[in-house]
């Protein structure tokens, strides 16, 4: 059933096209091999593959899918009459991270006439799984301050680099009303599986705030936000004021 679908999709994308396929080697089955996926992302992928096509026209795409249903296609593509054995590949975009994806390379020959009759050849299943998005965690979330400085250490698990802005936040009681106020803030970038600490230094207004307050643990909020579309992190930290 699944390539009568499949053959129904093609016949309709390419209308008169078929007409001028070849007649070479035209009823026999195309070798068709489904080679590893390559240059894969967090969400992309290049599918690979290769066609022995002996000498006729074929129609190639690939099929993928998070099971072996598949239900995505990539374009139905032509190799010319008059090739050997060809590579093909193809770029999909927009998957899922941490996915694992199957696929497969599909060929046809013929023209679906009595005398050239449709052949559909499927390579075999090949599987890959995207890599997972950045995450960003703190070592500590006890972080210490010094003189004018606040130490941040911070994790990047994965294979991509986590990239943003920090911004360490409190909310200050002034008079009978809670006010909002920056400690510190910098940008980032730590690299995928690797570690980093931070020393921003603190505001003006936290130095002064931070004075009298020697001795004491202040509950605040640190904020994490992402300059490439990872998930934002926001954590309640404690400074220890030393």
């Amino acid at each position: 059933m699944k390539s009568k679908i499949w053959r129904l999709v093609i016949i309709a994308s390419l209308g008169a096209a078929l007409s001028g396929l070849t007649a070479v080697s035209a009823q026999a089955a195309v070798p068709t091999t489904t080679l590893p996926a390559t240059a894969v992302t967090t969400t992309t992928a290049q599918l690979n593959g290769t066609v022995a096509t002996g000498g006729a026209a074929v129609l190639w795409q690939f099929q993928s899918g998070t099971n072996t249903a598949y239900g995505q296609s990539t374009a139905v593509t032509m190799i010319p009459a008059g090739n050997g054995t060809v590579t093909v590949l193809a770029k999909i975009t927009g998957l899922n991270p941490g996915t694992t994806y199957h696929y497969r390379l599909a060929t046809q020959v013929g023209d679906g006439t009595a005398t050239y009759p449709l052949v559909v050849t499927f390579g075999t299943d090949q599987a890959f799984t995207t890599a997972k998005t950045a995450a960003l965690t703190l070592s500590n979330t006890k972080l210490s301050v010094h003189k004018a400085t606040v130490s941040i250490g911070l994790k990047c698990a994965g294979r991509q680099s986590c990239k943003g802005k920090l911004t360490l936040s409190a909310r200050v009681k002034v008079g009978k009303k809670f006010e909002g106020l920056t400690f510190a803030s910098k940008s980032f970038s730590v690299g995928g599986g690797s570690e980093l600490t931070l020393k921003p230094n603190l505001s003006k207004t936290a130095q002064s705030l931070l004075k009298h307050a020697r001795g004491h643990r202040l509950g605040v909020k640190l904020t994490v936000k992402f300059s490439t579309g990872q998930p934002t992190l926001s954590k309640s930290v404690t400074l220890i004021l030393k």
